[in-house]
């Protein structure tokens, strides 16, 4: 049995004791300490075990370990928890006391390391691991686990210098001692702890622990220059383990009592990291290895591992957190703006030397001078000092013209255009073709002049009673639009000198065609405006009368055998009016020139200057002949002119018609732009029988004697136009007063013009005038009047010639509306300086590749947006150019070639150059190495252009200005979708718009630019307590960019250029075509 009252005195020492520590706020010393004194009081602990615990039988069961009493500890100087009374072992030990080494690797806890078999007293590490107890590391992998993030990557560091904790294994190396073992390994292992101050380390023999030291309030130091580590530690204690070799094994040496009473500090550890050689020293030790070995130290030759982040590696240079600027970059910057500006003087100096920058050179005395005719003999070598005199006779027929297009309402429908017309106009004459509006005018001085048209043609067109082929015949003939479609910023002499240039023949010298140019002003009598620009409706110029005249010289510049005007005379005053007639018939009368035109009513004095009348209504000739045969053709129909009556007014007023309101449902095909307030005239009242208007014969021999039996109605149609023709404004002021009234009178007159237009056209087509007509146009032969031999016509200006003289004219356009081309370099200087104020000095961390993406995207997004500018500036051009083209000025090629070189390179070569040399220093980006500011420069260039190709082939293919900014607008903002900003192109799974990616130039130039910046940066980054270095190739792959597709990237940048400019200059050539 237990003793009851003894166990109970025991308890109540203990409760007693506790309480007292509780009371000593809670210090769990007391406890051991008021153990103790029971443990050495007469009643000790340990007899009261015996005495009370111990039961009837003899048999004795040993006490649990617990670390808190005296009679157990840790052994290698492990914790004791105070908690549960278990040792809290150190690294590579285990069991209760800490005395088992353990063997697989530190990557694993102490609990699940396995422990070192008895049987061989060694280890198998872990692949990576290597030591006694398996505590160095080997390789960088299997340091990986001991980063606080699994996308960081460990270092096994082996060199010897601490930093965190380090593990090293040695092996002794002194002689004697080697000697005395006889054979048997001497080893130690050290493990030293930073933040603690302390180390500890076993001495080993044959991987069997004989004894272990304890170091505290150490000091590490290490000298990077000589490659030397040295650790002071105050204080060392050290103990023995029983039973083994120097403590007592087999009755040897036991050093027991000499550790423990003898070793107390300091202690150095020294090694030599370049060999690895290292030794150990404390006093009392060095005194007891020199008596028994004669060494005065212990030497080591040691292997050290401590798994860190290659950024805490003792001597690692972390990278700058900005990019200092090269003096390569800098010199870099410095060349390509002094290139910039090089290249700036060349061109202009360059394109200076152009003939239309050298109005006032002088060819023969190669010096400048006052433009001026030439004279005297000087004139005699001037080719064409008569070239307005044709020597080339032509005389233009045409025979039943007629034409039709598709009905706007039902395309299956086809409306009347043009029917039957006929006519002949020879050398010296001047053919009008007059009508209403709606008549067809227009329409069939478009086909006489061989334009493109859209409808159904037939009839023949025919050149001195010869049919001539459309390319040919459009190389001989001027045409002149009824608007003035001029380049507002040249002058007067040089848009004819520009005509002269462009499409006089090459054998010509330019100062020759600058004295045809110069002949020609003066003939039209605009020699004293030559130098006046020709303006436009925002800028002050010359008058519409004056712009005429300098179309038609344009295109008498090449001495046309048949100039075709459209409406001369609309929109000027009488008197410039009058002037531009004037002009043309002294072609007809000095030079022998060929000329038709439209008009559509013309004065008097101007009426009566033409020689050839082609009248039309509804389409259909209403007379085609000599102008002064008018009135005889009217008076045998039965109609006379009223005195004091313009013949042109009263000729529209009886063919005029409303076919834009009736009869063609709504729709006018012909002649729209022509609408006069004449086609609201009102018509009075008429009451007469279309079935017995017939014609007035005359007999010449009776005067005015009627032979006709209807002569009382023709009368009677006779006297009620005149009666409309003397009251006319009268009759439109009460009709205005009466829309019923308005409505009949309308209705009435339309059927009345209705009924006399085919009833003239029906006379003319069965009269004797109309049959002499075609008798001269079937009796022409080519033979009877000298023809110009088609096909061996002089060729015009070559190819490089019109390049040169297109783009000197673009130059001259910006250089004297340079408000574009300086609003885009101001605008680009601005912006460039102010977003290196935005990302001024940025860093090389993650935030500052984050300010990289934002300003490398917002620099493309704006030279996305700026290429607009392409689209107003070519929809401003674009008419001109149909009209130059129609004219044959030059290729299309040329044109578009000149429109690259003269508005593509300056607005979107420079700009990037400006963005570069501006930005980079600011920014502070990347210029390591002196090509990434060219390929930087190249990325810029080569987007720019590409994306104002794109924009510009978009503004070649819609017409409508309005249309072509949005399809635009479309484009770019799908593009820049898919640019890799906002949304990771890599983790796009949806295969209808995957490969989006891959026709979006903002993606090729954005991924460029980025790898270009960041392939050979190191960002920063403290996470963990760790300064974290990421590749610049790494968070690029994070973000779908390859560094691998520079290259590719950049063909596909230049391929994107190649397609456009293709892409462009066929949309040029086979969409913007003057149809009409």
């Amino acid at each position: 049995m237990i003793k009851i009252s003894s166990i109970q005195i025991w308890l109540t020492t203990v409760l007693t004791i506790l309480t007292l520590t509780i009371a000593q706020d809670f210090n769990i010393l007391n406890i051991r300490h008021a153990l103790n004194s029971i443990y050495n009081s007469d009643h000790t602990f340990q007899s009261l075990i015996n005495d009370n615990l111990q039961p009837q039988q003899d048999d004795k069961c040993p006490p649990c370990f617990n670390c808190m009493l005296p009679m157990f500890e840790c052994k290698q100087f492990s914790h004791c928890n105070e908690y549960n009374g278990r040792c809290e072992c150190i690294e590579g030990f285990a069991g209760d006391d800490c005395s088992l080494p353990l063997c697989g690797s530190l990557e694993n806890d102490n609990n699940k390391r396995p422990i070192r078999s008895n049987i061989t007293d060694t280890c198998d590490c872990e692949q990576g691991w290597g030591g006694i107890n398996c505590n160095v590391c080997e390789q960088d992998s299997v340091c990986d686990s001991f980063m606080p993030d699994s996308s960081l990557k460990g270092t096994c560091y082996e060199d010897g210098m601490i930093v965190n904790k380090v593990y090293q294994n040695c092996n002794v190396t002194n002689n004697k001692i080697l000697q005395i073992l006889n054979g048997k390994i001497p080893q130690v292992t050290f493990i030293c702890h930073k933040d603690s101050q302390t180390c500890n380390f076993q001495f080993w023999i044959d991987q069997i622990e004989s004894f272990y030291c304890g170091l505290d309030t150490c000091d590490f130091k290490y000298d990077l220059q000589n490659n030397i580590t040295h650790y002071n530690c105050d204080n060392a204690y050290c103990k023995c383990i029983p039973g083994t070799m120097l403590c007592g094994a087999n009755g040897s040496i036991d050093i027991g009592e000499f550790l423990t009473e003898e070793i107390t500090g300091p202690g150095a550890f020294t090694c030599d990291l370049s060999d690895k050689n290292c030794k150990f020293n404390e006093p009392a030790m060095d005194d007891l290895i020199l008596q028994i070995f004669g060494d005065p130290e212990i030497d080591l030759s040691c292997q050290s591992g401590e798994c860190l982040h290659y950024s805490e590696i003792p001597g690692y240079k972390s990278p700058a957190d900005k990019i200092n600027d090269t003096w390569q970059g800098k010199l870099i910057l410095a060349l390509t703006s002094v290139g910039v500006v090089c290249l700036t003087i060349v061109t202009v100096f360059y394109i200076s030397k152009s003939p239309l920058f050298r109005d006032k050179y002088d060819d023969e005395n190669n010096n400048y001078g006052r433009i001026r005719l030439p004279t005297g003999e000087e004139a005699e070598d001037i080719d064409g000092e008569n070239f307005l005199k044709n020597d080339k006779l032509t005389t233009l027929t045409f025979e039943n013209i007629n034409y039709k297009v598709e009905s706007l309402g039902n395309k299956k429908v086809e409306e009347t255009i043009l029917t039957g017309i006929s006519g002949m106009v020879k050398p010296g004459e001047i053919m009008a073709i007059m009508g209403g509006s709606g008549a067809g005018k227009t329409t069939l001085l478009d086909i006489l002049a061989m334009k493109t048209k859209v409808g159904k043609l037939s009839g023949n067109i025919k050149l001195n009673g010869q049919l001539v082929n459309k390319k040919n015949y459009k190389e001989m003939i001027g045409f002149v639009d009824q608007d003035d479609f001029l380049l507002p910023t040249l002058t007067v002499y040089e848009t004819v000198l520009n005509s002269a240039l462009l499409r006089l023949p090459r054998h010509m010298t330019f100062n020759q065609k600058k004295q045809r140019a110069l002949r020609v002003l003066e003939e039209l009598r605009i020699m004293d405006i030559k130098d006046r620009l020709i303006g436009s409706d925002f800028t002050r110029g010359i008058s519409g009368g004056e712009k005429r005249r300098v179309s038609i010289a344009c295109e008498l510049v090449t001495s046309p055998i048949i100039l075709f005007l459209d409406e001369p005379t609309s929109g000027l005053d009488a008197n410039n009016a009058n002037n531009v007639i004037d002009c043309l018939v002294r072609l007809t009368r000095t030079y022998n020139r060929t000329i038709v035109l439209t008009i559509h009513q013309p004065r008097s004095n101007i009426f009566n200057k033409f020689n050839k009348l082609v009248l039309l209504s509804q389409g259909e000739m209403v007379y085609s002949g000599d102008i002064i045969r008018i009135n005889e053709f009217l008076y045998n129909c039965g109609y006379k002119i009223p005195s004091n009556y313009n013949m042109a007014d009263y000729l529209i007023d009886i063919t005029f018609d409303s076919s834009q309101r009736e009869g063609r449902g709504g729709h006018s095909y012909v002649d729209d732009e022509n609408v006069d307030l004449e086609r609201n005239v009102n018509i009075p009242e008429i009451q007469v029988d279309s079935t017995v208007v017939q014609p007035v014969e005359q007999d010449e021999q009776q005067g005015e004697e009627q032979t006709n039996t209807s002569s009382t109605e023709n009368l009677r149609l006779q006297d009620a136009w005149e009666d409309y023709a003397t009251h006319r404004d009268e009759l439109r002021s009460i009709l205005q007063d009466d829309d019923a009234s308005i409505n009949r009178e309308v209705n009435e007159g339309l059927r009345l013009s209705r009924t006399i237009s085919e009833h003239l056209h029906v006379k003319f087509q069965n009269g004797p005038m109309y049959q002499e007509l075609m008798d001269d146009i079937n009796t022409m032969t080519p033979m009877s009047i000298n023809f110009p031999q088609i096909g061996n016509l002089d060729m015009k200006a070559s190819f490089g010639h019109q390049l040169l003289i297109l783009c000197s004219r673009s130059f001259k356009n910006t250089y004297r509306n340079p408000r574009l081309l300086m609003a885009n370099y101001l605008l680009t200087i601005l912006l460039s300086i102010f977003l290196g104020m935005v990302y001024y000095d940025v860093t090389n961390d993650i935030s500052g590749f984050q300010n990289r993406m934002g300003l490398f995207f917002f620099i493309l997004t704006y030279f996305g947006f700026i290429t607009f500018t392409g689209l107003s500036s070519f929809s401003m051009e674009r008419i001109i150019f149909l009209k130059e083209r129609s004219n044959n000025y030059y290729l299309p090629s040329a044109y578009y070639i000149s429109k690259i070189i003269s508005d593509i390179l300056p607005l979107r070569v420079i700009p990037p150059v400006i963005v570069v040399i501006i930005i980079y220093p600011l920014v502070g980006l990347n210029m390591m190495e002196t090509s990434m500011i060219w390929k930087s420069i190249l990325i810029l260039i080569l987007f720019n252009c590409g994306i104002s190709m794109e924009i510009m082939t978009v503004g070649i293919i819609f017409h409508d200005l309005n249309n072509s900014i949005i399809v635009s607008v479309v484009i770019l903002l799908f593009s820049i979708l898919f640019s890799g900003l906002f949304i990771n192109t890599k983790d796009i799974t949806n295969y209808s718009i995957k490969y989006c990616k891959n026709v979006s130039i903002f993606y090729y130039a954005y991924e460029t630019l980025l790898i270009n910046e960041v392939k050979t940066l190191i960002l920063k980054e403290r996470k963990y307590g760790l300064n974290i270095e990421i590749p610049g190739a790494t968070i690029l792959s994070t973000f779908g960019f390859q560094i691998q597709n520079f290259g590719f990237d950049i063909k596909m940048l230049i391929l994107f250029n190649v397609v456009f400019i293709f892409v462009g200059y066929l949309a040029l050539r086979l969409i913007v075509i003057e149809r009409r």
